[in-house]
């Protein structure tokens, strides 16, 4: 008997039944050509077609820039390793800090490909995205969950889902985290469930309910990594929705600075957007020929590595009416942001 093909009948037909997945849409050419303003934002080589070749699965993400924290859309490209055809796959969902992954989820003993992201909302939620290929097309597993209401979940599904390993074989599961309450502020604990995927389907491997504590909180914050100016902010979760990042590499106000990396607070209307910190990254001997007049104007030392000094610049006043919803979410967030645990230099 051909289990794998047993198996890979049992996948198609408990899909395509469910009616909670649905074969995503792909393009198989040798002649791929990537939209616009995508860039690369992670990659694997892996088996996730069955025929024992490599294939090359890469993460894109569309945005102005590079150095931009958000991905308005996020894009699959799998290289087949054996045919050299390509698949595209279009999420439709965007994100902070996508994630992707390649565990072996239905244990069918070939990878799967799993792509997480942050939404950015107030809500602390994340997408997800997970699939599997059937004689190289790609289809997508329905999303694991427990029913709203129960043990007092809301909202629009995991703030957290991870596969973890079921055995030293390669094998895994889901687990995932819910929360009790409308908003982040209002949360009263978080759920937290294990998911195995047995005969078509996602079944519940048990659940527990805890208190928050700090290191969930951290858990819900963003990470905004630069690789060219070579450090990482972690980003409270108020800030999620509220404000975005420039990256620029020379600038009037700091014309000695190797890179500038504004953080703005984005107005409720979109309309308008203003610096809530910057970071200047200075070479050691450009810093050093400033004036201490200079250096004051400019800011605080916050870290020295590799040669290069990163200086934190702050506003002198809220910009904003400090009684208009702006002025006051601007004070907020701007007293969230803890620069010294937050900032980091990233290891080379």
């Amino acid at each position: 008997m051909n289990i794998k093909k047993v198996l890979t009948s049992t996948m198609i037909a408990s899909l395509v039944l469910s009616g909670s997945a649905m074969a995503a849409s792909n393009n198989s050419n040798n002649s791929f050509k990537l939209p616009s303003n995508m860039y690369k934002l992670a990659q694997k080589q892996v088996d996730v077609t069955g025929d024992k070749k490599a294939d090359v699965i890469t993460l894109y993400g569309h945005k102005e820039k590079a150095s931009d924290a958000y991905n308005d859309e996020l894009l699959l490209v799998i290289n087949n390793g054996k045919t050299k055809k390509t698949t595209s796959i279009p999420l439709h969902d965007g994100g902070y800090s996508p994630v992707l992954l390649v565990p072996d989820l239905n244990n069918d003993k070939v990878a799967d490909i799993m792509v997480t992201a942050d939404t950015g909302g107030t809500g602390g939620y994340i997408t997800s995205h997970i699939y599997t290929l059937i004689n190289s097309k790609p289809v997508e597993f329905p999303q694991p969950g427990l029913a709203k209401g129960k043990v007092g979940v809301q909202g629009n599904g995991f703030i957290q889902l991870k596969p973890v390993a079921l055995n030293n074989k390669g094998a895994y599961a889901l687990q995932g985290v819910e929360r009790v309450g409308t908003t982040q502020a209002d949360t009263t604990s978080y759920v937290t469930s294990n998911w195995k995927w047995i005969k078509g389907k996602w079944q519940l491997n048990g659940k527990k309910v805890t208190k928050p504590n700090s290191s969930q909180e951290q858990a819900k914050n963003t990470v905004y990594k630069n690789s060219e100016a070579n450090f990482s902010v972690a980003i409270p979760s108020s800030w999620n929705g509220h404000y975005k990042v420039r990256h620029e590499k020379s600038d009037v106000m700091f014309p000695s600075a190797k890179h500038v990396v504004y953080f703005d607070y984005v107005t409720k209307d979109k309309k308008d957007y203003q610096p809530l910190i910057t970071i200047s990254v200075y070479a050691k001997n450009d810093w050093k020929k400033l004036s201490d007049d200079d250096k004051s104007q400019i800011g605080g030392t916050i870290a020295e590595a590799n040669g290069m000094v990163y200086v934190v610049t702050t506003p002198q006043s809220n910009p904003f009416d400090p009684q208009s919803a702006d002025g006051k979410k601007f004070d907020q967030m701007y007293k969230d942001l803890n620069l010294k645990k937050a900032f980091s230099i990233l290891k080379k």
